[in-house]
């Protein structure tokens, strides 16, 4: 299984309206969209997506794999816990052994 580093990583927080106002105001990185749902920031080379979620908190990072359902099973064997699974196109969100939570995300290379 190949695993590729995504540029975006999620900020999950009940505190959205903070996390916004801190990473554009204090940090001064651009806000690319708001909506309701999520909002988008520029960190080049990172993009923030700044999340509502009351279950999950913290950041997550994002990784591209060929095959979602194989990516879990192998991780999940190698010591992963999952956290959340929505299915391809959605949260697959797994924690690895030292903590680290990440969501995989299915992009075939062609």
């Amino acid at each position: 299984m190949e695993y590729r580093m995504s540029p975006n990583l999620a900020v999950r927080t009940t505190r959205t309206a903070a996390a916004v106002d801190f990473y554009a105001r204090v940090l001064g990185f651009p806000i690319r969209a708001d909506d309701p749902e999520v909002t988008e920031i520029g960190a080049d080379p990172l993009t923030l997506f700044v999340i509502e979620d009351d279950e999950i908190s913290g950041p997550v990072m994002e990784l591209l794999v060929d095959d979602l359902e194989a990516a879990r099973d192998e991780l999940v064997a190698k010591g992963c816990e999952v956290l959340r699974w929505r299915g391809k196109g959605q949260d697959c969100y797994l924690r690895d052994p030292f903590g680290v939570t990440f969501n995989l995300w299915e992009e075939r290379v062609t």
